[in-house]
Parts: structure tokens; sequence; C-alpha cells
């Protein structure tokens, strides 16, 4: 089992830059969503021919299962409008898998039943906002992914450039 799922969108050098040791570890899975992976289809295959896999036959069609496995989810993600980058947001539309078809009420609102029962904690870093009202819609966005997912845990940070993240990874 991997303890990190590390989903980012940053160049190679960059990414090794701030994570290089990470990606290394044998316990992290590190995933670029450069280049774009295709969008979801919205077919639901992946809960009906392929259960818990997505159809699309590309590098992401994987991620749901290596979540499955994983502890701990980190996403990295330049902040767009208050939410993820077009790439980040691809790969997380992507994680349907993940889910069952069912629905549960939580906190009075409908959402997926879980594949898997297990502990997972998220947690979010934006880079690039410059709004307040920005960060409340990626604090509001990142919870309900949260609660999507079955997060236990989630923590959402803010920073106004990749370098900023250095200290994060260190």
């Amino acid at each position: 089992m991997s303890k990190y799922l590390i989903i980012h969108d940053l160049q190679e050098d960059k990414a090794k830059e701030l994570f290089g040791k990470m990606q290394e570890a044998s316990d992290s899975i590190c995933f670029s969503t450069i280049p774009a992976v295709k969008p979801c289809l919205g077919c639901f295959k992946c809960w009906t021919k392929t259960p818990g896999k997505c159809i699309i036959a590309d590098r992401n069609s994987d991620l749901p299962i290596q979540l499955a496995q994983c502890e701990k989810m980190i996403i990295i993600s330049r902040q767009v409008y208050g939410g993820y980058s077009p790439e980040v947001k691809a790969s997380i539309d992507r994680m349907i898998p993940y889910l069952l078809p069912y629905f549960r009420i939580v906190n009075g609102e409908m959402h997926h039943t879980m594949r898997y029962d297990k502990e997972l904690s998220i947690h979010v870093h934006f880079y690039g906002g410059k709004l307040e009202e920005e960060e409340a819609i990626g604090r509001k966005l990142v919870k309900g992914n949260a609660v999507n997912l079955g997060a236990e845990q989630y923590s959402v940070s803010f920073y106004p450039s990749v370098s900023e993240l250095k200290e994060v990874f260190s």
C-alpha cells in the first residue's frame, strides 16, 4: 500500500525540485497531469463494464485504483477562478470509479456510496490565486471533494507561487 498519492500540474523540473524525495520514495505515487489527460466521458462504464477502473485507456485510467491503495492524497494545483487547473480537474473528474453508483445522505446532502472501506485524507495546495473570493471557493470545493471521496480529514492551503511550496515539501 502506498502512503501518498501526489497529483500535480507542475512541469517536470519544478516537480523534481519541489518534492523529488517523495517522488523517489517507494511509498509514494506521483502523478503529473501534464500533458493533460482525456476528460471524463460520463459513460458510467467504470461502474458497469470495468468496475473501479476508468474505461478510457490512458495513463489516468488506474488513478482510482491507486487512490484506493493510499492513505493520503496530495493535490498541487494552480488556482483557476477558485478551483483546480483544467489538467488537475480532468484527473479528479476521472476518479468517479473510486465510488459506487449508489447514493447516501451526508450532512443532508446526497453523495455517492464508497466503494472502499478505508481511511483517506486529502491535502490541497493551491498556488497563484490572488483574491479572497477565490480562496473561499477553493475551500468549499475541497470540502465537497473530501465528502465525496469519503475523506475524514482534509486541508487547503494557498500560496502566491510555486516557490512558496518548497517549505511544505522539504
